[in-house]
């Protein structure tokens, strides 16, 4: 897979697909490109850019703090190293709060937001847990893991979403244990044109468990074809 240089940073990344717009799909903590490989080919007449985000899968890092606006700014620099002027982003997870961010700071590169079990804050229990797992990161010496836990363990984006514009979909499995149905109510009454959908049963990983989770965004999506 191809690498380019953006905001500093070497990000692999791929693009593929055909048509006119572009959907930006970026994945959650832990993860890398490849967790899109089964899920990108349902979005038929769009071309895909999946990547892996900073210190995730082949991207690369630099020592320090990273944080929602970091991963934002790179995702900014990418897409115009690339020439991608405006795309919808599809996030998961972090990946989810990495696309408001990116909607909030960068409302111009945004037509659209599809957000998989994700949430706008992070509540005090959560939070303990993620600083919990930097610590184990960083006792391991995996400095990147552990920048990137305490990144998710504090941010709260309920005010700045309101200012936010874009079409957006919500989707959540009921039986999430992560991102629990409850946030996802919140961004929908915070984000003025969103449309929320909640699948009975389904857990965190709500694209590969529930395959109408990913049908109900093809639907969604005809209104930018």
């Amino acid at each position: 897979m191809p690498f380019i240089t953006a905001n500093g940073i070497s990000h692999q990344y791929e693009l593929r697909g055909e048509g006119t717009k572009t959907i930006v799909f970026v994945h959650g903590i832990g993860s890398r490109l490849e967790t899109w490989a089964e899920t990108t080919p349902a979005f038929k007449g769009f071309r895909h850019l999946v990547y892996s985000v900073r210190g995730m899968g082949e991207s690369s890092s630099e020592p320090g703090p990273v944080s929602l606006a970091t991963w934002a700014k790179d995702l900014d620099a990418l897409m115009e190293a690339l020439g991608i002027p405006r795309a919808i982003i599809a996030g998961h997870s972090m990946g989810g709060a990495i696309t408001q961010r990116f909607a909030i700071d960068f409302p111009h590169r945004v037509e659209g937001m599809i957000l998989f079990s994700t949430s706008s804050r992070v509540g005090g229990a959560l939070a303990a847990g993620w600083l919990k797992k930097a610590e184990e990161f960083e006792a391991a010496g995996n400095g990147p893991m552990a920048a990137t836990n305490r990144a998710v363990a504090a941010y709260r984006m309920d005010e700045e979403l309101k200012k936010v514009t874009a079409p957006t979909l919500i989707l959540v499995g009921s039986a999430d244990p992560q991102t629990p149905p409850g946030g996802s109510v919140i961004m929908s009454r915070l984000i003025a044109n969103s449309e929320l959908e909640i699948f009975p049963g389904i857990g965190h990983g709500i694209y590969k468990e529930e395959p109408k989770s990913v049908e109900r965004a093809v639907r969604w999506l005809e209104r930018f074809q």
